[in-house]
């Protein structure tokens, strides 16, 4: 099944509470993890390959945060911290 509307609602949830922020890449797809739409337009389904990317004073907080969330959605998450997601 595809990243639907209730797991990007956690996502952004999760990100809202972090200093820093936090992306998410799918091939050449990027979105803001605060912003649920951004995320949905990913169109991740089951066992796609995303990269997060958090940049600020909390990121290693802010990416594993976000990682927990898609692995239990996935199991395949690459955590990408700090480097450049775009």
């Amino acid at each position: 099944s595809g990243l639907n509307v209730f797991l990007a609602t956690r996502l952004a949830d999760a990100a809202m509470h972090m200093r820093s922020v936090v992306l998410l890449r799918l091939g050449n797809r990027v979105a803001d993890a605060r912003n649920i739409l951004s995320v949905v337009a990913l169109c991740a389904t089951l066992g796609s390959p995303i990269d997060i990317g958090a940049f600020g004073e909390d990121e290693r907080d802010a990416a594993q945060a976000v990682e927990q969330i898609l692995s239990e959605w996935s199991g395949t998450v690459e955590d990408t911290s700090p480097t450049k997601v775009a």
